[in-house]
C-alpha cells in the first residue's frame, strides 16, 4: 500500500470518528437545550389554564347568550412531532351556564337525536353537572337541559 493510500485511509477514519463525536454530543445537548434540535420545549403543557372569560365564547357562539358562567381550555389537537409537519390544530372544549329559558329554547328547537356522553377533559370535570345527559343542539354542541349547562367542542388551526 503506497503512502498517500495510507494518509487517505487516515484522513477517512478521522473524519469518520469525528462525525460520530459531534451526533454524540449533539444527542447528549439535546434533552438540555430545548430548540437545539430544532424542536419545541417538550416540557411545555400542551394545554391552558381553564378560562373564565365569557366574551370570547359569546362571540363563538351567540346563540347561547345571555350566558351566567363559562368554564374553557385550550389543547393540542394532536401529539406534538419533531420537526412539526403543517400547522398545529387546537382544539377548544368548555361548558358554559345559561339561563334556564335559553335552555328550554335550545332543547325544543333541535332536532331529535340520541344523548351523547363527551369526554370531558380533567381540568373541566369539577364544573360539569353530575349524571348529565347531554342533547345535540347544534356542531359541537351538547346541552344538559337539568342544569342549564352546555358543553362545546371547537377545533382551530
Amino acid at each position: 500500500m503506497t503512502r498517500s493510500a495510507k494518509v487517505a485511509i487516515f484522513i477517512t477514519a478521522a473524519v469518520v470518528v469525528c462525525v460520530f463525536a459531534a451526533c454524540g454530543v449533539a444527542l447528549a445537548l439535546k434533552d438540555w437545550v430545548p430548540g437545539l434540535a430544532g424542536c419545541a420545549d417538550p416540557t411545555k403543557p400542551t394545554k391552558t389554564a381553564v378560562f373564565t372569560e365569557p366574551a370570547r365564547i359569546e362571540q363563538m357562539y351567540p346563540e347561547l347568550k345571555p350566558v351566567r358562567a363559562v368554564h374553557w381550555q385550550e389543547h393540542e389537537a394532536v401529539a406534538r412531532s419533531c420537526p412539526q409537519v403543517g400547522t398545529m390544530r387546537y382544539e377548544m372544549d368548555g361548558l358554559v351556564q345559561i339561563t334556564p329559558e335559553r335552555a328550554a329554547d335550545l332543547a325544543a328547537q333541535a332536532p331529535s337525536a340520541p344523548p351523547q356522553s363527551p369526554e370531558i377533559p380533567g381540568d373541566l370535570r369539577p364544573f360539569a353537572p353530575q349524571d348529565p345527559h347531554w342533547q345535540p343542539i347544534g356542531e359541537g354542541l351538547l346541552l344538559n337541559r337539568e342544569s342549564a349547562t352546555v358543553y362545546f367542542v371547537h377545533l382551530s388551526a
